[in-house]
């Protein structure tokens, strides 16, 4: 890495990374195990290695920005790199797999590739003074090889994920943080924050699966789709009050996702298979933690408090409206940690 300085006000920071990964599942089938090959339309019996993966991959990611103090209270910075998304093993594995009796079934794909980016952000912030932040971006993701979840049908339907040739993920972001101590005596200690990210989303489809479409003599809608996992937009908003005196903290977070597609429209044997999306939903979590000596803090939280219904749906333009594909809560958790941190 380097960082150069061109004038008392803009500097450019720039480098690259070598990243090496290798990937390996071995399975170990029982007697009569079966399963889904990649593409398949049936169940297979499972014999031998056909299942294992073997991937390996050597990346060059460089990276740069250039980073403008245009005043005091304002920073333009912008960036450009390259980076990868590897694929996780619950999408390499090619087994049957369910989050909780009942849920939908994910089946992963060995055959799967790793996901290639180059990312484009520009990034403004503004802090006109102490406890008053306020920033806006643009980024700009365009993506080789995109990871894209679909649905297929056997005896029973399925998700599992793909690769698409190609897709694009730009998107606005919106921040701002207050501490509240300056306006009175009362409020010290008090901050609240909010941030906004509204994302658009496209892949385009295989070739393979056009002429699936156009097989099923189903009307098509153009060669992109949105991307999966990218829900339309986010919503956080969040307050913190440190106790100075005690060391101690209370936080608590609120965030909506938008409508999130889960997977992609398909065919199965010339019979058309709707999109899941997951539709808006809020989640609540508070924490508080409390410094107990120099280098250790112990930390109460409690995740989804309001535990929101999560509904997924099936949605396409040839649909009318929404139809439900499954309705689930994910309950409350709560969590209790102690961490220490030492310095050499």
């Amino acid at each position: 890495m380097m960082d150069l300085p061109l004038s008392e006000s803009v500097k450019l920071v720039g480098g690259a990374r070598f990243e090496s990964t290798d990937i390996a599942v071995r399975l170990s089938p029982e007697d009569q195990a079966t399963w889904v090959p990649p593409g398949g339309t049936a169940i297979a019996d499972l014999q031998g290695n056909e299942a294992d993966v073997g991937f390996s991959d050597d990346s060059v990611l460089p990276a740069a920005s250039l980073v403008w103090e245009a005043s005091p209270a304002i920073t333009v910075r912008g960036a450009w790199s390259r980076t990868i998304a590897r694929q996780t093993f619950k999408e390499l594995v090619a087994v049957f797999q369910q989050e909780f009796l009942g849920a939908p079934i994910f089946i992963g794909n060995p055959d799967l590739s790793i996901a290639r980016l180059k990312n484009y952000d520009l990034r403004v912030d503004y802090k006109p003074s102490d406890g008053t932040f306020l920033s806006a971006s643009y980024f700009f993701k365009d993506v080789e090889d995109p990871i894209e979840n679909i649905q297929r049908v056997v005896s029973f339907g399925f998700t599992t994920p793909v690769n698409y040739p190609e897709g694009q993920l730009s998107g606005f972001e919106l921040e701002a943080r207050q501490e509240l101590g300056g306006f009175a005596e009362l409020l010290e200690g008090f901050a609240v924050g909010a941030n906004a990210t509204f994302i658009d989303s496209e892949v385009t489809f295989p070739q393979a699966q056009l002429d699936e479409f156009a097989a099923a003599n189903l009307p098509f809608f153009g060669s992109t789709r949105d991307a999966t996992n990218a829900p339309e937009s986010l919503y956080n908003l969040y307050a913190t009050y440190d106790i100075a005196d005690t060391q101690t903290q209370f936080a608590l977070f609120y965030t909506v996702q938008g409508d999130t597609l889960v997977a992609g429209d398909s065919t199965s044997q010339f019979n058309y298979i709707p999109a899941i999306y997951q539709k808006s939903f809020g989640t609540l979590n508070a924490s508080i933690s409390q410094r107990l000596m120099k280098n250790v803090t112990l930390r109460l939280a409690a995740s989804n408090l309001t535990n929101p219904s999560i509904d997924q749906v099936y949605r396409s333009p040839l649909i009318e409206g929404d139809t439900t594909f499954t309705s689930f809560t994910r309950g409350v958790e709560y969590s209790l940690g102690i961490s220490a941190n030492f310095s050499f």
